[in-house]
């Protein structure tokens, strides 16, 4: 399913002497742990680091070293963060886990050193009951069976060695089979001693595998009926243990919108020997439910009420069809837009229709902004379905688009500022059949004059609401795998297997990025690959229910290749993105700087060697330069898909937000896609500086165009760019473009416009046409050629 590049991966494993290289061990416990600005946590020895490199140094006799990032060490994993990123740096001992060791025996001519795995292992065993397995790797020379033996296991992490060569590293607990691990378990634990088996029970708890430390517990009671206070003692920790978790969910996902998911179970919530303040919250949790599902009657019946006392028929004829859409819409991720409604539904002073009013516009544009005339608010409910038709206009649809926006124009009180309001409010424009969660789907993005139609597969979490706005995670898939596999192996599962993106409450796309032309050869860093997954992004933005501030781009092996090469070529379009063994090549080197608001999560293994020798000095520059980057490196690891990171991953995704548009924009690029970022776009770079022939092996240096654009506070717009022509995107905000004042632009140091600007509902309309993008939006723009 995840398959290393065959191409820069010819040579899987580095077999030498042991005395060739000083293998670099990973921290021997986990002893403290480190927070970042964004708030995310990692556990582990933290040490200040020079450099990547983490071999033998020598003594420096020169100035003070510069530390430029923090090493957080585990048995399991490294993290790599720039030093000032970290908040807290907390160094205190954490609760001890219960630890089990397995004896194991070295066998004759195991002195070689296992110094790189460069490619995904051809089978893996089963652990047997020793702790041992063989995991194959097929070389250009042949296989290569590596028996490795488990030395150590703890809650966190195994810790294995390879008995036929020089290897140590560590795999995650929880990546485990349950079973596998009870066998070993077992194998050393004397069923005769109540110590001994209770040391197993509190493994399995502090392990989150709460049936087997139950069915532990129960064997015990049986086998040992002096024990009985000690294992209540022991269950009391289960129980308060597996709640704590179980109400940690219940808050993720109420937050993730499934809230009639976490209502069921909130009223099955265990009581029995659970701290009250545990307890407490999940009534609150059930309360704030019940109370949500209370207001959303009462405002059904009062809409009702409310409709049947208009005489007036055209309004009733006009109310009706839009009370039935409230209706059947109105959940509860929406009915905060109500507020302002249900605060006066009786008040007495009001008549019918202005309450009604409150409800309509508050629907359409949300309560703080709902209005009491009831002309104006179905003048607002004319303007959503016309954006609606007009934003589902096909390309070429000019006349089309030109006639709705003549209708909305003429709608008095709607401007602007109105459709500012109720952009983010819009359910999708584009229609689509209903899709069951976790079930994959292949959506077709239909052909264009200019481009081909190309088509990607969705994943949607459960109670997938139009109401509620959801992350999205776009998944680029390695050599071996495909787009289905992606999406299901790693982030979305099955609609029988839950995946962690729908218990997150994630969408997932995986488009088939890999054009014609590269199908044989891996990700090509082609122009229309970048379009697939752009085409792709614009499609689901307009057809689901998306919050644009927080899409993730993220890839395995060549899909991490190509994470590199998209997200540093159009950063303005994410949160952040997570290259998975993923190569920093062809542009992406000199692409460094476009990432600088860009928060980026990178994995590796430790023993990929040839990927860490190519990506050290591109991640050194970005520890240097301060980027929000976490770099992870699997101890004693090759390449793998790194699944055990994945609540890691999805922590790290839920704090971020992609910011506002950035009041100066510094980037580089060297081709005709990646010319558009934030408010500026621009096209025809000089033919010197696109066109690269990478198969060249004497590709001469690189002199990537330099793009500069500003908004100053005098209101100028300064951009230095040798383009053919530029389009300027207009952002209202703070310390951004101010209407009320003239407005300048200079261009390569050449006054372009010095006049006043109007807010220009068609230019941003066209911004979401063309785009998607509902959260980020723009008041005008201004075009230049030459």
């Amino acid at each position: 399913m995840f398959a290393a590049n065959p191409i820069r991966r010819l040579i899987a494993i580095a077999v030498i002497p042991c005395v060739a290289l000083a293998a670099v061990p990973c921290g021997v416990a986990t002893a403290g742990e480190v927070r970042v600005k964004n708030g995310a946590v990692f556990r582990g020895r933290s040490t200040p680091l020079e450099t990547l490199n983490l071999g033998p140094k020598k003594p420096n006799p020169g100035p003070v070293p510069i530390y430029p990032m923090i090493m957080v060490d585990s048995p399991l994993k490294r993290y790599f963060v720039p030093i000032r990123q970290v908040e807290v740096d907390n160094k205190d001992e954490l609760s001890r886990f219960e630890g089990f060791k397995l004896p194991q025996q070295k066998r004759p001519g195991s002195g070689r050193l296992l110094a790189a795995i460069q490619a995904y292992p051809e089978r893996v065993e089963p652990f047997d009951e020793y702790g041992r397995r063989t995991v194959t790797f097929r070389l250009s020379d042949g296989e290569h069976n590596v028996i490795q033996g488990v030395k150590v296991i703890t809650p966190e992490y195994l810790g294995v060695m390879a008995l036929n060569f020089n290897w140590e590293g560590a795999i995650a607990t929880s990546s485990v089979p349950p079973e596998q691990l009870d066998r070993m378990l077992r194998k050393i634990t004397k069923p005769n001693s109540p110590e001994a088996r209770l040391k197993l029970a509190r493994f399995y708890i502090q392990a989150s595998l709460y049936p087997q430390a139950e069915r532990e517990l129960a064997s015990i009671e049986m086998d040992f009926p002096e024990l009985v206070s000690r294992v209540a003692e022991t269950r009391v920790f289960l129980t308060e243990d597996q709640a704590r978790q179980m109400l940690s969910d219940l808050k993720r996902r109420y937050a993730a919108g499934q809230q009639q998911f976490v209502y069921e179970l909130s009223k099955k919530f265990p009581t029995k020997n659970v701290d009250p303040t545990i307890l407490r919250d999940v009534r609150e949790i059930t309360a704030s439910y019940e109370a949500a599902q209370a207001r959303i009657d009462l405002a059904k019946a009062k809409l009702g009420d409310l409709q049947a006392l208009v005489k007036n028929a055209t309004y009733v004829k006009e109310i009706a069809p839009l009370r039935a859409e409230l209706v059947e819409k109105l959940n509860h991720s929406n009915l905060e837009r109500l507020d302002a409604f249900l605060l006066h539904a009786d008040d007495p002073l009001q008549k019918p229709e202005d309450r009604l009013a409150l409800a309509f516009s508050g629907w359409v544009v949300g309560s703080s902004n709902a209005v009491t005339d009831l002309d104006q608010a179905l003048k607002f409910c004319q303007a959503r379905y016309l954006v609606l038709d007009y934003l589902r206009t096909a390309f070429d649809a000019e006349a089309e688009r030109k006639a709705l926006f003549a209708k909305l124009e003429a709608l008095e009180g709607v401007g602007p500022e109105r459709i500012a309001q109720m952009l983010p409010l819009l359910p999708p424009a584009l229609e689509t059949t209903a899709v069951a969660p976790g079930d994959p789907v292949r959506i077709v993005v239909a052909a264009r004059k200019d481009r081909p139609a190309t088509a990607y597969w969705l994943s949607l979490p459960i109670e997938y609401h139009t109401a509620h706005s959801y992350p999205l995670i776009i998944a680029l898939h390695g050599e071996r795998g495909n787009p289905q596999q992606e999406l299901q192996g790693f982030w979305g599962g099955t609609a029988g297997q839950q995946g962690q993106s729908q218990r997150h409450g994630y969408i997932v796309i995986a488009p088939e990025y890999v054009t014609d032309a590269a199908k044989n050869k891996g990700y090509d860093f082609s122009p229309e690959s970048h379009q697939i997954v752009l085409d792709s992004l614009r499609d689901a933005l307009l057809r689901y229910s998306i919050d644009a501030n927080r899409v993730f781009l993220a890839g395995h092996d060549m899909g991490g290749d190509a994470t590199w090469d998209m997200g540093l070529a159009h950063p303005h379009l994410f949160a952040g993105i997570v290259p998975i063994n993923g190569k920093i090549d062809h542009y992406a080197p000199s692409y460094l700087e476009n990432g600088k608001q860009l928060s980026i999560f990178t994995i590796s293994g430790e023993l990929d060697q040839e990927l860490r020798s190519a990506n050290e000095g591109s991640l050194m520059k970005m520890m240097q330069n301060n980027f929000d980057l976490v770099y992870a490196e699997y101890c004693g690891a090759g390449p793998e898909p790194f699944y055990s990171e994945i609540h890691s991953l999805f922590d790290w995704m839920s704090r971020l937000r992609r910011g506002p548009p950035p009041k100066e924009i510094k980037v580089r690029t060297l081709r005709e896609c990646d010319t558009s970022f934030w408010w500026l776009e621009f096209s025809g770079i000089p033919e010197n500086m696109k066109g690269i022939n990478w198969a060249n092996a004497k590709q001469q240096a690189l002199h990537p165009l330099t793009v500069t654009a500003k908004i100053t506070p005098a209101n100028i717009i300064r951009v230095d760019a040798k383009a053919a022509s530029h389009r300027i995107w207009l952002p209202r905000g703070d310390g951004l473009v101010d209407f009320d004042k003239r407005l300048k632009v200079e261009i390569n140091a050449k006054q372009r416009w010095n006049d006043f600007v109007k807010p220009d509902l068609a230019a941003m309309l066209d911004h979401v046409r063309l785009h998607g993008d509902r959260q980020l939006l723009y008041w005008g723009v201004l075009e230049f050629g030459k």
